[in-house]
């Protein structure tokens, strides 16, 4: 049941729905020629992995972890990730270039053997061993990005006082599961995974060896960077939430927070046992892969769709229970593992439908709601055929079940626009 809060803002301006906002990526450095990970050590000149705020690395060493400053908008955000590709460009060896897919590329035994051995952060190696244990090597090589969102107070400051909501942690809990519910919007439009290069090896794919490439989005199915299937959480309300992590941490069957792979994360302001009896700081959006037409990796338009969600969430909240929830998890999967030109299913086209009315409805409140007309056009002309997501502008690069060609020329291409810009 969908029901609208009674008025919508009379002076919604784009940009300003965030009071800050934060962008991760992870990307792979790959060697050349053979294009598999690359064994050359982070450098050191991007400065100590311990405490530098902007440039770090994950599951493994080629994998650069790039972290923009909290950003009063979007925009602001977007122009620092490219500084920091940029700069991170500049640290390059000759024979490297950044890996432009979520999937990594193909992992020969010996490949396997060096991300075991080499690993040059101590502080995160129980952890890593654990995750091994968990999960295998593969799916945490997957990379994609990050989105940290926090609301303004021009957006929740008349929420509140309406009595629509009781307080801001109720604002984000309804933003986490409404976001969660259509995440199959953003895998529609912006999977960008259809291939996978290790799949006899990567255990969690072999899970779903009756799925036959290429799907939308490896990464964003429950094959792949997705927890164990055992994993449900109760999202009744946001205590019951964090306390059915709590319970799952407790248990064993998470280490802590850092390993719930849901497309939602909630940052609070206290450590993770009593995390529910403080507010909500800012919520962790982890729904989209690497768009590897962009350098940058993500666009203004995919960001768009993000706040349209956001803004739909508020303004159209739905009452979403537990059964919803995993029935949502069903629905994204379906969606990640159709062929990519396949369209939606007709519920989901329906809904899709709807999701635009609303976003309609809320650009024509906006001050300045032609900022969003190129994404509503976009969303308008995909509703039902993929005539220009991601993934089916992909299909025509795979040869052989792989695409590791077309990333290996589009990672050079960006390299190489990059230093002729530089001259």
């Amino acid at each position: 049941m969908i029901h609208q809060i009674p008025h919508l803002p009379p002076t919604l301006t784009f940009g300003t729905l965030a009071e800050r906002v934060g962008i991760e990526i992870e990307e792979h450095r790959v060697q050349l020629p053979t294009a598999h990970l690359s064994q050359h050590p982070h450098d050191s000149a991007l400065g100590d992995r311990r405490t530098e705020p902007n440039f770090q690395t994950d599951f493994s060493e080629s994998q650069e972890e790039l972290v923009t400053d909290p950003q009063p908008t979007v925009r602001k955000a977007l122009t620092q990730l490219t500084q920091l590709q940029n700069r991170l460009m500049d640290h390059l060896k000759a024979d490297e270039i950044i890996w432009p897919l979520s999937m990594p590329p193909y992992m020969a035994d010996s490949d396997v053997d060096y991300l075991a051995t080499h690993f040059e952060r101590p502080w995160y190696a129980d952890y890593r061993q654990i995750l091994i244990e968990h999960y295998g090597y593969y799916q945490h090589i997957m990379t994609g990005i990050h989105v940290n969102f926090s609301l303004s107070d021009t957006i929740s400051g008349p929420l509140l006082a309406s009595g629509a909501y009781p307080n801001r942690n109720a604002l984000y809990f309804q933003i986490l599961k409404q976001v969660s519910k259509y995440r199959w919007l953003i895998t529609y439009l912006f999977g960008a995974s259809p291939v996978t290069e290790n799949p006899i090896d990567d255990r969690m794919l072999a899970r779903r060896s009756d799925i036959t490439q290429p799907v939308r989005s490896w990464r964003s199915s429950t094959a792949g960077f997705a927890n164990h299937r055992t994993i449900q959480l109760d999202f009744t309300n946001l205590d019951t939430f964090l306390a059915s992590l709590d319970a799952r941490i407790d248990a064993g069957d998470l280490y802590d927070l850092s390993e719930y792979y849901g497309p939602v994360r909630v940052k609070a302001t206290d450590a993770y046992h009593s995390q529910h009896r403080h507010s909500v700081e800012y919520l962790e959006f982890r729904i989209f892969d690497l768009n590897p037409f962009t350098p940058s990796g993500i666009n203004q338009n995919a960001l768009t769709v993000l706040e349209l969600l956001i803004l739909d969430a508020l303004y159209f909240p739905e009452n979403i229970d537990n059964e919803m929830m995993q029935e949502s998890i069903k629905i994204n999967d379906a969606i990640a593992l159709q062929h990519p030109d396949a369209p939606l299913p007709e519920a989901q086209q329906v809904a899709f439908k709807q999701l635009l009315a609303h976003f309609k409805l809320l650009q024509a409140q906006a001050e300045d709601g032609a900022e969003w007309q190129t994404t509503l056009d976009d969303l308008a002309n995909n509703i039902d055929q993929p005539r220009s997501t991601i993934s089916q502008q992909l299909v025509p690069h795979i040869h052989n079940d792989s695409l590791q060609a077309f990333a290996t020329a589009q990672g050079e291409y960006w390299k190489t626009t990059y230093q002729n810009q530089r001259q």
